[in-house]
């Protein structure tokens, strides 16, 4: 075997999410510059931005083609919707902040895929989610404790508000690198028009 030859992952880190309009993740990255640019948070990079539908977690390779088919019919008859996206937060709290996010309004169509998306993963062999879904992008994550200085100041000042037309749905992977997660698209499935 050459020196400095590894073998391809036999494993995926999967999720499956909207992928956001490329206007959008710029407009919302200059609305949290502050926020993201705080010390202690690693920003999430801007061609990332997304809302995940349903994180999937660690899967064979050899299962993604069978994944990607329940993901493919459980979607087949969704139509497109909007989203409201708005406000910042952390969670779990301020006191223990790991995570900053942008809010997303649970609209009827977000609920009806996050519903048919995670009745396709199950079917396909993943364990169902036991934790409530709670819709939101990611622009952040803090190392440490304490929370940085003046977080709960910069929530406070994001002013950000936007529509997204939502048209199709992704199946990601994410592989963890030293400068953080590398985001690569599978497969993609389109949501039909409203009344076609």
């Amino acid at each position: 075997m050459a020196a400095g030859y590894g073998a391809p992952r036999a494993r995926s880190r999967l999720f499956v999410a909207v992928r956001l309009p490329p206007r959008v993740r710029e407009s919302l990255a200059r609305a949290t510059r502050t926020l993201r640019t705080l010390e202690g948070v690693r920003p999430v990079r801007v061609e990332q931005l997304h809302l995940t539908v349903r994180f999937i977690g660690e899967m064979e390779r050899s299962h993604e083609a069978s994944l990607a088919r329940e993901l493919a019919a459980g979607t087949a008859d969704l139509t497109r919707f909007a989203l409201r996206l708005h406000s910042a937060g952390v969670f779990p709290s301020l006191r223990r902040a790991k995570v900053i996010w942008l809010g997303v309004d649970e609209a009827s169509g977000l609920a009806a895929l996050h519903r048919s998306v995670e009745d396709a993963v199950v079917r396909a062999g993943v364990a169902p989610e036991r934790r409530p879904f709670r819709p939101h992008v990611t622009v952040g994550r803090i190392r440490g404790t304490p929370p940085p200085v003046g977080l709960a100041e910069e929530i406070t000042r994001v002013r950000f508000e936007t529509t997204v037309d939502v048209d199709r749905v992704s199946l990601m992977r994410s592989e963890l690198l030293p400068r953080g997660a590398r985001h690569t698209e599978v497969d993609s499935w389109s949501l039909a028009e409203s009344g076609s």
